[in-house]
């Protein structure tokens, strides 16, 4: 399932906030967080949205601290605005 973390720590860009759209094999967002609050850092497919051919590409996996998540949220873009 593809979901869209934000986490409570700066961005490359400068931003306050960073965001991740990622895949894990988890079936469900509760699925999901079930999982994050039963480990110390989670594996996931990353993400990143390539605005010119209207699609995301996968970058592989990263491994993210859940003490930095501030909102999960399912991600349903297939394409960008």
């Amino acid at each position: 399932m593809r979901f869209k973390i934000t986490l409570n720590m700066p961005a490359h860009s400068g931003s306050l906030v960073h965001q991740v759209v990622c895949e894990h094999p988890s079936k469900s967002l509760q699925a999901f967080v079930d999982h994050i609050n039963s480990v110390d850092l989670v594996v996931v497919e990353e993400f990143y949205r390539d605005s010119s051919a209207n699609r995301y590409d996968n970058k592989g996996e990263i491994a993210i601290n859940p003490a930095w998540i501030g909102k999960i949220k399912v991600h349903t873009e297939d394409k960008p605005r």
